[in-house]
């Protein structure tokens, strides 16, 4: 399983994402200029919760694409819902939270990372693995 292309350098940004998520979710309400805040709310226990579950599934995340080799085959519907998901967070960030006024805040990086992730594994997979046909004599 080849390693270094930008799957695996989306695993490990979604890992680090989910680490913070995990351990230090307070950093939702900083702002990191030039980027907002990613919530303008205060931090409550169901929102702690929920930004924690969220870094489980980002690490887990992290983890399937370093660890999966994807092809031609398994790579399209993953690509399909890495792009879906993107734009999921894109939409709700614009429509709900910003009132459709665009803020530069961070879950955009986040949407751009799971878009680009999802065209590289839709549409430059690493090719299929030759085999043999059976009933072939084997090379030494």
């Amino acid at each position: 399983m080849p390693h270094g292309d930008f799957s695996d350098l989306a695993a490990l940004s979604f890992i680090g994402l989910g680490v913070q998520h995990v351990f230090y979710p307070h950093l939702h309400f900083d702002a990191f200029p030039p980027f907002q805040p990613v919530f303008d709310a205060k931090l409550t226990p169901e929102i702690e919760a929920l930004i924690k579950i969220v870094g489980g599934l980002l690490g887990l995340l992290g983890f399937i694409l370093f660890t999966v080799r994807w092809n031609t085959i398994n790579g399209k519907l993953s690509g399909l819902g890495c792009i879906l998901l993107g734009a999921l967070i894109s939409h709700t960030f614009y429509k709900l939270l910003d009132k459709e006024a665009f803020v530069l805040r961070p879950p955009y990086v986040v949407a751009g990372l799971l878009v680009l992730t999802g065209l590289k594994l839709m549409f430059f997979a690493n090719p299929l693995p030759q085999t043999e046909k059976s009933g072939g004599k084997k090379k030494n």
